[in-house]
């Protein structure tokens, strides 16, 4: 954009160059009122697939359940599947807040791996919403687990504290991480039973260098079953509702060994 500026007083006229500043930058820090337009969407989106599954959904639909117009659809998505990503995101990010919001009080590094394992393990098996939706909108390939900067920093948390003998974070952390989508995914499948998670879990926490019998105990430290987050009542399946992660953390870290 070229802006001219005449300035009378020196009798001559500037021009000033200006880039162009796209919208989506000027959107970087939404309004609530735009934040609140996309929820919409996402809520629509999701229960649409909960009550019909992906193939018979359109647009049309999801923006009427949402009452906003087919063309404020696209101030905020190109396509059907981008919002659909966005559903999983934002059920990504629901799931790893609860965690972390539990894990909070929990001063051992051990002990915080060993939840998150069983927590992730419970939700990538048992969380039907996320399978289900995953499944209808096409998206399996996307995992439910622990991010790999979390997960690094709890490999950190415990070589710093000296609770971890690790040479090399970011290659154990790899393999803490195929480890995990290897045992899912066996189970997934009906290859391996589903205590091969507790197998899992001990394993990782001897690779970090904790002792067996110490792995062991916090490989059993019990946790609750952890159900799919429950469904708004327009979803078609209703969710058992179970106790949160984080009212049930505090007796699950009494019964963790002191070592």
């Amino acid at each position: 954009m070229v802006v001219l500026i005449s300035d009378t007083s020196a009798t001559h006229t500037s021009v000033i160059k200006t880039s162009v500043i796209k919208t989506s930058v000027l959107e970087t820090a939404p309004s609530d009122k735009r934040q609140a337009t996309r929820q919409l969407l996402l809520e629509a989106a999701r229960s649409l697939v909960a009550e019909k599954g992906h193939g018979s959904i359109s647009i049309q639909e999801i923006t009427k359940r949402a009452s906003v117009s087919t063309g404020t659809y696209y101030n905020y998505f190109d396509t059907k599947q981008d919002v659909f990503v966005a559903v999983a995101d934002e059920m990504r990010d629901l799931i790893a807040g609860n965690l972390e919001t539990a894990r909070e009080s929990i001063k051992d590094p051990a002990m915080r791996v060993a939840v998150a394992l069983k927590y992730y393990f419970d939700q990538a098996l048992d969380n039907q919403e996320w399978r289900e939706f995953t499944s209808f909108t096409g998206l399996t390939w996307l995992t439910l687990e622990q991010t790999v900067n979390v997960r690094i920093e709890d490999i950190e948390r415990g070589v710093s504290g000296g609770r971890f003998k690790v040479d090399d974070v970011n290659f154990t952390e790899s393999l803490i991480r195929d480890m995990v989508r290897h045992v899912t995914s066996a189970i997934d499948k009906g290859q391996v039973e589903r205590n091969a998670t507790d197998y899992a879990i001990r394993s990782i926490l001897q690779m970090l260098g904790l002792p067996e019998i110490v792995a062991k105990a916090l490989t059993m430290t019990a946790l609750p079953p952890i159900a799919a987050p429950k469904r708004s009542a327009s979803g078609s399946v209703n969710a058992k509702v179970v106790t949160s992660l984080a009212a049930y953390q505090g007796e699950a870290h009494k019964s963790a060994p002191t070592v």
